[in-house]
């Protein structure tokens, strides 16, 4: 059952499904984590309405090569699982080669603060932390843009969670109204796109643009 707190996010999303510590395709404390069923499109990925199709073992066979990234990017695609989420656009990540362990800032993209350090949450900020808190024990690939790190030390990416266009999870965050656009370069390989994503949502008024003017 959704919990009541997270009601405008699932009114614009769905109840998340549970997310599974292990593949899916298994089970996870007694329940069955499905597949795809046939209605996952390679191409286009998720679409931008109803809940998110997760599938770790889609995940395990992308090539990341051919993940959408910066021209000229300052490191090669990276598979691991994302096993906490801060807000709605930082996340924490494990490489699968135990390689890494790095938070995550989502590049391009700025969801409302939730409240810490005394500061009090931003409209829709708890809302897009549990958006994003769907992708806890996800197997995802990262990809990246030109710099690889900001100025508190944080891994710059964009984070794919299949290999469709709308499985990169900035892009869902953004048509369903959990986050503006923030552009710093040089990471802007998909400003154009990232807007166009904005305006949609905005002119549909989803999310933050119906609940928060």
């Amino acid at each position: 059952m959704c919990h009541a707190w997270l009601l405008s996010a699932l009114l614009l999303s769905g109840c998340p499904r549970m997310v599974p510590t292990t593949d899916a395709g298994g089970t996870d404390g007694g329940v069955v984590v499905p597949h795809d069923a046939g209605d996952y499109d390679p191409v286009a990925g998720n679409g931008f309405d109803g809940p998110i199709l997760f599938d770790n073992e889609r995940i395990a066979r992308i090539d990341g090569a051919g993940l959408r990234a910066g021209g000229t990017p300052c490191r090669e695609p990276m598979r691991g699982r994302i096993f906490r989420v801060i807000d709605g656009d930082t996340v924490r990540f494990t490489a699968s080669d135990g390689s890494l362990e790095a938070t995550v800032r989502l590049i391009g993209v700025d969801t409302p603060e939730i409240a810490h350090d005394g500061m009090s949450a931003e409209c829709f900020g708890d809302e897009a932390t549990a958006f994003s808190t769907q992708l806890v024990g996800q197997d995802v690939w990262l990809s990246f843009d030109a710099e690889c790190r900001d100025d508190f030390g944080r891994l710059l990416a964009y984070l794919h969670i299949g290999g469709g266009s709308g499985d990169m999870w900035q892009r869902q965050l953004l048509q369903r109204g959990f986050a503006r656009v923030l552009t710093i370069r040089p990471n802007s390989q998909f400003r154009t796109t990232f807007e166009s994503d904005k305006s949609a949502a905005q002119s549909a008024d989803r999310g933050l643009w119906r609940a928060c003017f």
